[in-house]
């Protein structure tokens, strides 16, 4: 079950804040270090077996260890504080590496870069190949100003998708930093993550989120994303601000940093990939900007990579629905309608009733572990705080003051905090049984590897809603892992007859070409022969993996198998 809201202010310098986060979170916080010393291998090694779980480690640490000496000094400083803190609190469960917990997104992204380059030494082969098909897109942020709201104020609403179920779901919170030196600065976690850098306000009016990207020029060092949406939460009121620090501190990794300014009304991404910054803008006269995990910009275009179709299809369809949402509006958009859009379940494709669907490239995700909507000049904000997807569910109206007293206090007992909170009946939609089914199935899966327990709760949630093709395709995948051929083929006919959106398609054709292939050449054959009809991108792709043979793996997040 979620814990409550979590309401925090910090005050002094970075290493004071730290010492107070710490011990105010400290529980928490061992959790989460151990969550994430082992995220590495079990995301991009999983079901590998321990030879290549353990390459992953020690590569994956040694770049964490990297980009820890890099480190601004104060907010390394902060980071020991915070850890200290943490271990005086819970003596005896010290948390091997945990300093090093900061840079794991970083290293992890650099890892998959780096097997992408050149599937060589420790990436050859089979590993390779897994690292950069584990590697997954995530986040959607679309923001919003000018006449598109309904007081002309910035809108800023970010889905934060995570392979995190059960861990960052599990005690939202938000934390306001009032440091001696900088401006102040608020930022949306999960408790225990003493990590500025998801989804970051500051007294400026600047609204700020990062989102993950693919490229072949990473760097050994570098700054840490959290870092560096850290030094622009405290140092930056304008965006051209925002612009000269990231020119200022390269990072070592691959990003989409998405920033709206309130004074301004107008927004930016800042693409990153090691060295390289560049600028993405509104389109002239718009006023929304969306933001999801494909570059947009051409000089950064030309280094990206993709493991497979199912990536850019994934991200791009995510940012062209959230646009024709924002686009197709029949009145100004309030905070309501943009939480609505977060938790969107149509894909871009599937017909003109758009059908809801649990899975595909679709805004709600199952591995969505924070969702949130901010209105920085009134400083409020509307919170997921329900179990995933948090864009469904429970949402939790939030007011702060950057002045108040230092502490911490959870929704419900936070009088004389400087902060009011109060859950919000019906602002979105509610989780169904199905959704939930899925949510444990992608857990399983992600987690622990575990495919039968994966298998069983999709098979749940078909058995909830049989009509949904992306649960059958999933089904379909899931089956054909773990030995059950003829149970895909009747997932595939079954998603078959409601599925109109053409590379979902032709992955269940895929799909059903390569199970009925023994025992029903026919039926193979007759798909085979509609997917080689079948219009639309990166259908050769699914055309070849239709003829291969042995194990299939299957992605749950972006939704493929290879």
């Amino acid at each position: 079950m979620t814990k409550p809201l979590f309401l925090a202010r910090l005050r002094g310098t970075q290493a004071q804040m730290g010492a107070q986060h710490g011990r105010l979170a400290a529980a928490e916080a061992v959790r989460l270090f151990d969550f994430y010393r082992t995220m590495p291998e079990r995301t991009l090694a999983g079901g590998l077996g321990p030879t290549s779980r353990f390459v992953v480690r020690q590569i994956a640490q040694a770049w964490q260890s990297r980009l820890a000496r890099d480190r601004p000094p104060e907010l390394a400083a902060r980071s020991r504080a915070y850890v200290e803190a943490v271990l005086a609190e819970v003596p005896g469960q010290g948390p091997r590496g945990a300093r090093l917990a900061f840079a794991t997104m970083d290293s992890m992204q650099n890892c998959v870069a780096l097997a992408a380059r050149a599937q060589l030494g420790p990436f050859a082969s089979k590993l390779g190949e897994r690292v950069s098909a584990a590697a997954v897109p995530a986040c959607s942020t679309v923001i919003a100003w000018g006449s598109a709201t309904e007081d002309g104020e910035l809108l800023f609403a970010r889905n934060f998708d995570f392979p995190g179920i059960g861990v960052w779901d599990a005690a939202p919170s938000f934390v306001v930093c009032a440091p001696d030196s900088g401006q102040r600065y608020g930022f949306f976690a999960t408790k225990g993550a003493d990590v500025p850098a998801i989804s970051v306000v500051n007294e400026a009016g600047l609204v700020m989120a990062p989102h993950t990207r693919w490229h072949r020029e990473v760097t050994w060092g570098g700054a840490m994303i959290v870092d560096l949406v850290h030094d622009i939460a405290r140092r930056a009121e304008t965006l051209e601000d925002a612009i000269r620090i990231a020119r200022s501190r390269p990072a070592s990794s691959s990003w989409g940093l998405a920033i709206g300014s309130t004074r301004e009304r107008s927004a930016i991404v800042l693409e990153l990939a090691g060295k390289h910054v560049e600028v993405v803008r509104p389109r002239p006269g718009a006023e929304h900007l969306e933001c999801t995990n494909r570059y947009r910009s051409e000089r950064l275009q030309a280094g990206e990579f993709a493991a497979s179709a199912a990536w850019g299809h994934h991200s791009n369809h995510r940012e062209q629905r959230l646009r024709a949402l924002v686009e197709g509006r029949t009145a100004p958009l309030a905070p309501r309608d943009l939480a609505g859009f977060l938790g969107d379940r149509v894909e871009v494709g599937s017909g003109p009733a758009g059908r809801r669907r649990r899975l595909g490239s679709i805004l709600s995700q199952p591995t969505n572990v924070h969702a949130v909507v901010i209105a920085a000049a009134a400083h409020r904000a509307w919170v997921g705080v329900d179990e995933a997807p948090c864009c469904e569910g429970t949402f939790a109206e939030l007011t702060w003051e950057w002045d108040g007293p230092t502490g911490g206090w959870e929704l419900g007992a936070e009088a004389g905090s400087g902060f009011t909170a109060q859950t919000v009946a019906g602002f979105v939609e509610p989780h169904d049984a199905a959704t939930r089914h899925v949510r444990d199935g992608v857990r399983a899966y992600e987690h622990d590897h575990d495919i039968p327990a994966a298998r069983a709760a999709i098979e749940r949630a078909v058995g909830v809603d049989p009509e949904d093709p992306s649960l059958r395709l999933a089904a379909a995948w899931l089956a054909l892992e773990t030995g059950a051929p003829d149970r895909a083929v009747i997932h595939v006919h079954a998603g078959l007859a409601g599925e109109t959106e053409p590379y979902r398609r032709g992955q269940l054709l895929s799909c059903g070409a390569r199970a009925a292939d023994r025992h029903d050449p026919e039926l193979a054959k007759r798909w085979h022969d509609e997917l080689s009809r079948l219009p639309g991108e990166g259908l050769d792709e699914l055309r070849a993996r239709a003829r291969r043979r042995g194990p299939i793996y299957t992605n749950l997040m972006v939704v493929d198998a290879y």
